[in-house]
């Protein structure tokens, strides 16, 4: 599934957007993070335990750790690879998705 995301042009470095998709049958939401030059897209889902790493208020990055971070546990994630560097999950990594970069918009491939 092909999930498009307008507006990317004007998206700052560390802003996201979320985007929701159906997962093994079941209502998921993903996010979309602008880091530096690229864009990189995960599931918002905390590797040490299945909650939302924004608790629904679409905050992920915190520029003064430079990462993304799970406000339930504390988990802290590389906003370019999704793996968790510090937190109760150290060395596991968000499920991210590709993205397909265009003029104005990207595309966010996830699976059916």
């Amino acid at each position: 599934m092909e999930i498009r995301i307008d507006g990317s042009d004007a998206m700052a470095h560390g802003e996201t957007r979320t985007f929701d998709f159906p997962r093994n049958g079941r209502p998921a939401q993903g996010f979309l993070i602008r880091y530096h030059a690229g864009f990189h897209a995960y599931l918002n889902q905390c590797c040490h335990w299945p909650v939302a790493l924004d608790m629904g208020d679409g905050d992920f990055y915190y520029a003064a750790a430079d990462r993304i971070m799970c406000k339930t546990h504390g988990a802290v994630y590389q906003p370019d690879t999704g793996y968790c560097d510090f937190g109760p999950c150290v060395r596991s990594s968000l499920d991210s998705y590709p993205v397909q970069i265009h003029s104005g918009y990207v595309i966010i491939t996830v699976p059916d």
